[in-house]
């Protein structure tokens, strides 16, 4: 009888603490983990590629960049604000379509944005 009852207190408990440290995780799933999923780094490239035109290596660093938000995505898509992984794609999205173009006024437009972006991420 006195083992149900810890049980009942210990599993609710045991879950919130799982649920509260899930969803506090953002800041910290954000970092990468390998050589695949360097976004900060990638963009910071992507900027330098840009300011000195160097269109098909921007467009390799995109790609790059992309991949790389899906998996950072798989990992806090639970403790962030979907409407913040959703922003973050736009401006990558935005950054191919205007090395697409070769726009690069716009590009470093979202680049910036991007950066805001990233900082307020799991904030």
């Amino acid at each position: 009888m006195k083992k149900k009852k810890w049980l009942l207190y210990a599993i609710p408990i045991l879950m919130l603490l799982l649920f509260i440290s899930i969803m506090v995780s953002g800041p910290m799933l954000k970092n990468p983990l390998g050589k695949h999923d360097r976004l900060l780094e990638s963009v910071q490239l992507l900027e330098k590629q840009v300011q000195e035109k160097q269109w098909t290596q921007a467009k390799v660093q995109v790609d790059y960049a992309m991949h790389a938000w899906d998996r950072i995505v798989n990992r806090i898509q639970f403790s962030v604000e979907r409407e913040s992984i959703y922003d973050i794609l736009g401006a990558l999205a935005r950054m191919k379509g205007g090395i697409a173009a070769k726009d690069d006024q716009a590009i470093l437009e979202e680049i910036y944005y991007f950066y805001a972006l990233w900082d307020n991420l799991g904030n």
